[in-house]
Protein backbone atom coordinates (compact mmCIF):
# COMPACT_ATOMS: atom_id res chain seq x y z
CA UNK A 1 0.00 0.00 0.00
CA UNK A 2 2.92 1.95 0.55
CA UNK A 3 4.46 1.60 -2.78
CA UNK A 4 1.14 2.64 -4.21
CA UNK A 5 0.92 5.92 -2.48
CA UNK A 6 4.56 7.12 -3.49
CA UNK A 7 4.00 6.32 -6.90
CA UNK A 8 0.68 8.73 -6.49
CA UNK A 9 2.63 11.51 -5.55
CA UNK A 10 5.54 11.39 -7.25
CA UNK A 11 3.06 11.41 -10.53
CA UNK A 12 1.32 14.23 -8.81
CA UNK A 13 4.73 16.36 -8.06
CA UNK A 14 5.92 15.51 -11.42
CA UNK A 15 2.81 17.07 -12.70
CA UNK A 16 2.58 20.22 -11.02
CA UNK A 17 6.47 20.35 -12.16
CA UNK A 18 5.59 20.27 -15.74
CA UNK A 19 2.74 22.17 -15.65
CA UNK A 20 4.75 25.36 -13.47
CA UNK A 21 7.70 24.64 -15.83
CA UNK A 22 5.80 25.15 -19.22
CA UNK A 23 3.95 28.30 -18.11
CA UNK A 24 7.03 29.40 -16.40
CA UNK A 25 9.39 28.89 -19.61
CA UNK A 26 6.61 28.37 -22.50
CA UNK A 27 3.79 30.96 -22.76
CA UNK A 28 4.80 34.15 -20.51
CA UNK A 29 8.35 34.57 -22.37
CA UNK A 30 6.79 34.43 -25.80
CA UNK A 31 4.26 36.65 -24.93
CA UNK A 32 6.82 39.00 -23.19
CA UNK A 33 8.95 39.11 -26.58
CA UNK A 34 6.02 39.67 -28.79
CA UNK A 35 5.22 42.80 -26.26
CA UNK A 36 8.88 44.28 -26.57
CA UNK A 37 9.35 43.53 -30.41
CA UNK A 38 5.56 45.47 -30.42
CA UNK A 39 7.05 48.47 -28.13
CA UNK A 40 10.27 48.74 -30.25
CA UNK A 41 8.76 49.02 -33.47
CA UNK A 42 6.14 51.55 -31.99
CA UNK A 43 9.43 53.55 -31.11
CA UNK A 44 10.85 53.36 -34.65
CA UNK A 45 7.43 54.02 -36.11
CA UNK A 46 7.18 57.22 -33.89
CA UNK A 47 10.84 58.46 -34.91
CA UNK A 48 10.32 57.98 -38.19
CA UNK A 49 7.24 59.12 -38.76
CA UNK A 50 7.94 62.49 -40.70
CA UNK A 51 10.67 60.87 -42.44
CA UNK A 52 10.21 57.93 -44.37
CA UNK A 53 13.37 55.95 -46.00
CA UNK A 54 13.53 55.28 -49.87
CA UNK A 55 13.66 51.90 -48.36
CA UNK A 56 10.89 51.82 -46.75
CA UNK A 57 8.68 52.96 -48.95
CA UNK A 58 9.89 50.05 -51.72
CA UNK A 59 9.21 47.41 -48.97
CA UNK A 60 5.63 48.81 -48.59
CA UNK A 61 5.08 48.88 -52.20
CA UNK A 62 6.09 45.34 -52.02
CA UNK A 63 4.46 44.36 -49.78
CA UNK A 64 1.34 45.88 -51.20
CA UNK A 65 2.29 43.78 -54.38
CA UNK A 66 2.61 40.79 -52.38
CA UNK A 67 -1.06 40.57 -51.06
CA UNK A 68 -2.36 41.75 -54.22
CA UNK A 69 -1.10 38.71 -55.91
CA UNK A 70 -1.91 36.67 -52.68
CA UNK A 71 -5.66 38.36 -53.15
CA UNK A 72 -5.36 37.63 -57.11
CA UNK A 73 -4.06 33.63 -56.54
CA UNK A 74 -7.40 33.61 -54.13
CA UNK A 75 -9.46 34.63 -56.64
CA UNK A 76 -8.41 32.49 -59.15
CA UNK A 77 -8.86 29.48 -57.01
CA UNK A 78 -12.47 29.94 -55.97
CA UNK A 79 -12.72 30.57 -59.46
CA UNK A 80 -11.17 27.16 -60.47
CA UNK A 81 -13.18 25.76 -57.58
CA UNK A 82 -16.52 26.83 -58.76
CA UNK A 83 -15.42 26.05 -62.33
CA UNK A 84 -14.73 22.12 -60.78
CA UNK A 85 -18.05 22.08 -59.00
CA UNK A 86 -20.04 22.86 -62.24
CA UNK A 87 -18.21 20.08 -64.24
CA UNK A 88 -19.02 17.56 -61.06
CA UNK A 89 -22.41 18.79 -61.08
CA UNK A 90 -22.95 18.20 -65.26
CA UNK A 91 -20.77 14.96 -64.75
CA UNK A 92 -23.19 13.64 -62.08
CA UNK A 93 -25.93 14.89 -64.05
CA UNK A 94 -24.82 13.11 -67.62
CA UNK A 95 -24.38 9.84 -65.32
CA UNK A 96 -27.46 9.91 -64.33
CA UNK A 97 -29.05 10.67 -67.59
CA UNK A 98 -27.50 7.41 -69.64
CA UNK A 99 -28.68 5.42 -66.14
CA UNK A 100 -32.04 5.73 -66.60
CA UNK A 101 -32.19 4.49 -70.43
CA UNK A 102 -28.49 2.57 -70.42
CA UNK A 103 -29.74 1.35 -73.71
CA UNK A 104 -30.41 4.29 -76.08
CA UNK A 105 -27.40 6.08 -74.45
CA UNK A 106 -24.80 3.39 -75.19
CA UNK A 107 -26.19 3.33 -79.08
CA UNK A 108 -26.25 7.24 -79.25
CA UNK A 109 -22.50 7.44 -78.44
CA UNK A 110 -21.88 4.21 -80.63
CA UNK A 111 -24.52 5.86 -83.19
CA UNK A 112 -22.32 9.32 -83.25
CA UNK A 113 -18.94 8.14 -83.74
CA UNK A 114 -19.87 5.97 -86.93
CA UNK A 115 -22.13 9.01 -88.47
CA UNK A 116 -19.03 11.17 -87.79
CA UNK A 117 -16.50 8.31 -89.91
CA UNK A 118 -19.32 7.43 -92.14
CA UNK A 119 -19.44 11.61 -92.81
CA UNK A 120 -16.01 11.91 -93.22
CA UNK A 121 -15.74 8.70 -94.87
CA UNK A 122 -18.45 9.55 -97.35
CA UNK A 123 -17.02 13.07 -98.12
CA UNK A 124 -13.99 11.36 -99.24
CA UNK A 125 -15.88 9.19 -101.66
CA UNK A 126 -18.00 11.50 -102.97
CA UNK A 127 -15.26 13.63 -103.83
CA UNK A 128 -13.19 11.04 -105.67
CA UNK A 129 -16.68 10.07 -106.80
CA UNK A 130 -17.53 13.51 -108.48
CA UNK A 131 -13.95 13.82 -110.06
CA UNK A 132 -14.35 10.55 -111.76
CA UNK A 133 -17.39 10.67 -113.02
CA UNK A 134 -17.15 14.64 -114.65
Amino acid sequence: MNVRFLVKLMGITGMVILISACSIFGGDSSKKKEDAKKDQSKSKTQSTKGKESVIDQELKKQYEIYNEILQYKIEQDTKLIKQSEERYKKLKEESDKPSDSKGSGDTSKKDSGGSKEGDSGSSNKTGGGGGQSK
